[in-house]
């Protein structure tokens, strides 16, 4: 019997390790670019967000008001800007926000955002949390109210 010739066996092995060394070649390339995409993201969020702090710093329930007050400070140092806020009883029902969103806060100040409690919280026992969100972080107030 006759087998191949060592040139064309020569010639198939190195096609073959051409052809492997492509496609490992084509897999890393891509998985180093999806790094350098994440790597990227998290940079431009701590460059961006470097500086910037939003705290709650209390929670005020007028029940015969039918209203709640929570102050909100930028303690960071830039301006800040409050994308959304919500405030929840312990159902996990929403009070109805009184203040316009978005809310931009200038550095170091203190702003009053009213809610209307609609019986969602008729008790301080009913008072769950308030969170707020701004396009690099969050805060909750999970403590009583101070009137409570």
């Amino acid at each position: 019997m006759k087998g191949v010739s060592p040139l064309i066996a020569t010639v198939l092995l190195i096609a073959i390790s051409v052809i492997i060394a492509s496609l490992i070649s084509t897999w890393v390339s891509g998985l180093s670019k999806d790094q350098e995409t994440t790597l990227t993201n998290r940079s431009t969020e701590l460059t961006e967000c470097a500086g910037r702090d939003m705290r709650i710093e209390d929670v005020y329930l007028d029940f015969p008001a039918n209203r709640s007050r929570v102050n909100v400070r930028n303690t960071g140092q830039v301006d800040e800007t409050i994308v959304s806020i919500f405030m929840l009883n312990q159902q996990g029902i929403n009070a109805t926000l009184n203040s316009t969103i978005p809310l931009t806060l200038k550095k170091g100040e203190l702003k009053t955002i009213e809610f209307a409690l609609n019986g969602t919280m008729t008790a301080c026992g009913n008072f769950s949390q308030v969170r707020i969100s701004t396009l690099c972080g969050t805060d909750t107030y999970r403590k009583k109210a101070t009137n409570c």
